[in-house]
């Protein structure tokens, strides 16, 4: 009966072995054919890399051929809902394209590479609910690449480099716990080689058998053929520009600060010629004038001086920025944005003017929509000239950089789009000087509102930090964000580098607000407001507006009042009858008393540019608060690693005890050490390092004890490390010595009460309306929405950890053992430890400002458990409680409540406890 079984199992394993070799043959012309079939064309064969080189075959490409091979750090894409893509505004899809290192090898073809990639498409996912959240899917292609086309009309100077590649693509599910899997995917790119003003893109698409085909764009990287431009051909700066070191800095390195200072959001206005010596017609300006804004997008330098840009507009009633409430985002690093319009511009840089004089053409999407990535270079002869002035006032348009668009063939009667950086800005601002205009006017309007000079109580900003000045806001009626920052304060300028502005400040500012009771000062302003619904153009929700507007005047040190004059800009044109009022809140104020100020137009009602009064109140921490919240946080941290130490102490007490007392590992729950050993995992799992560093980084100013904080953090993981092998051991040790009826009625017990309090949490989750995504809340500017379910679960995972003793109360009720488990030290310190918290949350409550963002919460945080009030009281006593009970029934017998177990099988425990005592004492 042996025999036929080998034989059997000898065929099976032949069989196995041909169908495998047959497979490994069949593998690339399995892979030539779906080459063939996709891309249309045979590929060529790929030349073997010999040792030794040989005249007869052409040589592989040498290192410094990888660098030319084609690559895409910043495109944009559209289509691809079939892949779960939302419709995105055009700067939240973003692509690139990497080829995969020691891939290309040549191939038979000289002007052919054969080589591996990665295309990644990055936006996010179309849902039903829980709102928009980041999508991306990878591709893994393998193909060729063809140095220059094939046509016979292309010539070398204007020649197009194609890229075939196939292969297969797959993305996440949306609840995480699978993968799609792209079969029959092929890429298609076109690049001009060499690129230039006329063709800056690369374009192409991306399909497979389960998508439809997706457009692809991007702005050529390498392999530019810049024009002649003259710097000559622009004339001078109209305002004192800054020196070349100012600018550029000590090192020179002017490509890294061109992309630091010129990729921003712009405000445009539009002007009849640059000397207002003569009206223009709509026709006479090089854009349409319809476009509120212009976003620099991207910036390329090679040596000599050129540069090359690309700039997008967008109209007044979209926000459709990726710079709201930043000058530069990530997304916008990664991404090509799709606009109303664009420019494409190359030129050079005159270091003698401090000027940035470029040549630019208008770029159209030949599709529908501004998200279509089909993107056409059209009509050319447009100057574009940035500068950076030395003098800022709010009728010049205060800005770090300037510029202008024309027309070069429109002559002298020519419009001109004036054009200005927003928003603040973070870098070295120097040999920078401020002239105020309109401070005499603010005084005016300041004696006219009797409220602004009422004396007030408390301690209003002052000399402390010019960081009291900035304050965040929301619009009462719209419920929408905004933001204030001061620019100068007094002759101090304050916006940029934070460092130079902490010096300028403590040199000037401070001084002056010192001497006199109303000082000057000029702010910036950036606000949402609702979006104007048009006939023609009214979806069903529309995005809201972002408004910038420049303000200076007066600030009265006593009462906490600023009264500013403000300019904004709106339809291409600029208003400066605007009147801002600002009440401060009291440094020292109570919880809940917050600024209140209005924003309202001084014209009459029957103007064009009248708008009705916005009324505001300021949310958030002055920077006293903030360096309070910041030892705070040192403070708790320390916290947390003592209550980590303990926990190792307590373990090992209980380890000792399980050593002296053998019968107390039988009836040790071992539900109840799961339970703890998780509660050591999941602070591992969810990063400690975003508990503390990114928390301080991104909610706090400067640090004074950040080497404390690394410390901190160390000790916690090691102590957190520590504590889990120590519970890992009581673990093993108790599952060695576990009794199988008695864990399983315990488990039976409390995993339906586990599994039913997440049910619980999770109706009220969606009932509380969190499924339906981030709300537009008033605080949506800093802080995030409300908990997502996994931070509802994950504080509900804390309330379990507080009843860390259920599993042993109950284990002990239905053994009526009298066998003690566990040490005093062991269930009576970690009820303490749990407890600790929610006493400390109550001392925080009344001895520290409530911070907007839970976050910044170290010990006691949202995260790790249940807080609030009742919960604070409810959590101890329900520890406390169990705690209790667990010493009776330590000493009384597990079931004495019930007195269900017979007095016989409690004496069997006494008889065992007593020889253990005798063995002991003998």
């Amino acid at each position: 009966m042996a025999r036929p079984q080998r034989t059997d199992a000898s065929s099976a394993h032949q069989f196995l072995l041909l169908s495998l070799l047959r497979l490994l043959l069949l593998l690339p012309s399995a892979k030539a054919a779906s080459f063939s079939t996709l891309c249309g064309s045979a590929p060529p064969r790929d030349l073997p890399i010999a040792k030794h080189s040989r005249s007869d075959l052409p040589s592989p490409p040498a290192h410094g051929a990888y660098r030319s091979l084609p690559s895409i750090t910043a495109g944009h894409f559209s289509g691809g809902r079939d892949l779960r893509f939302a419709r995105d505004r055009p700067y939240t899809r973003a692509l690139t394209f990497y080829p995969r290192g020691g891939s290309a090898r040549a191939t038979s073809d000289p002007a052919a590479t054969h080589l591996s990639a990665t295309l990644t498409l990055a936006g996010t996912r179309d849902r039903d609910r829980d709102g928009a959240r980041p999508h991306s899917v990878s591709f893994d292609l393998d193909g060729y690449y063809y140095s220059s086309s094939s046509s016979s009309s292309s010539t070398a100077a204007a020649s197009t480099a194609e890229l075939c590649m196939v292969g297969s693509g797959s993305y996440a599910e949306e609840d995480g716990f699978g993968v799609v899997v792209l079969s029959d995917v092929v890429l298609r790119l076109r690049l001009p080689h060499p690129s230039n003003l006329s063709r800056p893109f690369v374009t192409g698409s991306v399909a497979g058998a389960d998508f439809r085909p997706i457009a692809l764009v991007a702005y050529a990287e390498d392999g530019y053929a810049y024009g002649e431009a003259e710097a000559a051909s622009c004339p001078a700066p109209p305002v004192p520009a800054r020196a070349v070191g100012q600018v550029l800095g000590a090192g020179h390195r002017t490509c890294h600060r061109f992309r630091a200072l010129l990729r921003s959001s712009y405000n445009l206005e539009y002007r009849s010629n640059e000397h207002d010596g003569a009206s223009s017609s709509s026709s006479s300006f090089p854009l349409r004038p319809r476009h509120g804004i212009m976003y620099v997008n991207q910036i390329r330098c090679a040596a000599g001086g050129a540069v090359r840009a690309y700039m997008v507009f967008y109209a007044n009633q979209s926000v459709a920025s990726p710079y709201t409430y930043s000058n530069y985002t990530a997304v916008g690093r990664r991404t090509l944005v799709v606009g109303d319009e664009a420019l494409v511009a190359d030129g050079l840089w005159d270091p003698s003017r401090t000027q940035l004089c470029l040549r630019a053409c208008r770029v159209a999407s030949s599709g529908s929509g501004r998200a279509r990535a089909d993107l056409q270079v059209r009509e050319c002869g447009i100057g574009v000239r940035f500068w950076f002035p030395a003098v800022w006032s709010i009728r010049d348009r205060r800005s770090v950089v300037t510029g202008t668009i024309w027309n070069t063939s429109g002559g002298d009667t020519a419009g001109v789009i004036s054009v200005s950086r927003t928003g603040s800005y973070r870098g070295i601002l120097s040999g920078i000087s401020y002239n105020y205009t309109l401070v005499e006017e603010a005084k005016r309007h300041y004696d006219s509102i009797p409220a602004l000079s009422k004396e007030r109580r408390g301690r209003f900003p002052g000399n402390y930090s010019y960081r009291d000045f900035n304050f965040q806001f929301f619009l009462e009626k719209q419920v929408l964000p905004g933001y204030a920052w001061a620019v100068t304060i007094g002759s101090a300028l304050v916006e940029g580098d934070e460092l130079m502005a902490d010096s300028a400040f403590s040199l000037h500012g401070a001084a002056e607000l010192n001497k006199q009771r109303l000082l000057n000062v000029s702010y910036g302003f950036e606000y949402q407001v609702a979006s104007v619904k048009h006939a023609n153009f009214s979806p069903p929700e529309m995005p809201p507006r972002l408004q910038r507007i420049s303000a200076e005047g007066v600030y009265d040190i006593e009462t906490g009042s600023l009264c500013l004059v403000a300019c904004q800009v709106g339809s291409g044109s600029s208003d400066c009858d605007v009147l801002v009022t600002f009440q401060f809140a009291p440094v020292n104020s109570v919880e809940g008393e917050r600024g209140v100020g209005t924003i309202k137009s001084l014209r009459k009602r029957s103007d064009p540019l009248f708008f009705e009064a916005v009324d505001f109140v300021s949310y958030g921490m002055t920077a006293q608060e903030i360096v309070q919240s910041s030892s705070r946080m040192d403070m708790e941290s320390v916290m947390l690693v003592v209550s980590m130490a303990l926990s190792c102490a307590f373990t090992a007490l209980q380890l000792r005890h399980v050593s002296k007392h053998p019968e107390a590992l039988p009836a040790t729950s071992v539900t109840m050490l799961v339970v703890l050993a998780l509660g050591y995992v999941i602070p591992l799992v969810l990063n400690l390092e975003d508990r503390y560093t990114d928390s301080r980084r991104r909610y706090m100013l400067q640090l004074t004890s950040a080497g404390s904080l690394d410390l901190n953090e160390f000790m916690l993981r090691a102590s957190t490390m520590l504590a889990l092998v120590l519970q890992l051991r009581l673990l093993q040790l108790a599952l060695s010595r576990r009794s199988t009826g008695q864990a399983g009625s315990t488990i039976w017990i409390c995993l339906p009460l586990y599994v039913l309090g997440a049910v619980v949490v999770w109706i009220v989750h969606t009932s509380d309306g969190h499924h339906h995504g981030p709300r537009a809340t008033a605080l949506s500017v800093s802080a995030p929405s409300g908990p997502a379910l996994v931070d509802d679960l994950a504080a509900y995972a804390g309330l379990v950890l507080d009843g860390f003793l259920l599993p042993q109360v109950v284990s002990n009720a239905f053994s009526g053992s009298r066998v003690r488990a566990l040490s005093p030290w062991f269930y009576a310190g970690g009820t303490v430890i749990r407890a600790a918290p929610h006493a400390y949350d109550v001392f925080r409550k009344h001895s520290y400002v409530p911070s907007w963002n839970a976050t910044t919460y170290v010990y006691a945080s949202p995260r790790d458990d249940l807080y609030g009030v009742a919960w604070d009281i409810a959590i101890p006593c329900g520890a406390m409680l169990l705690a209790a009970l667990l010493f009776l029934q330590q000493r009384l017998g597990g079931a004495f409540l019930c007195r269900l177990k017979s007095r016989r099988s409690g004496s069997g425990e006494y008889e065992m406890v007593s020889t253990s005592t005798t063995i002991s004492s003998q």
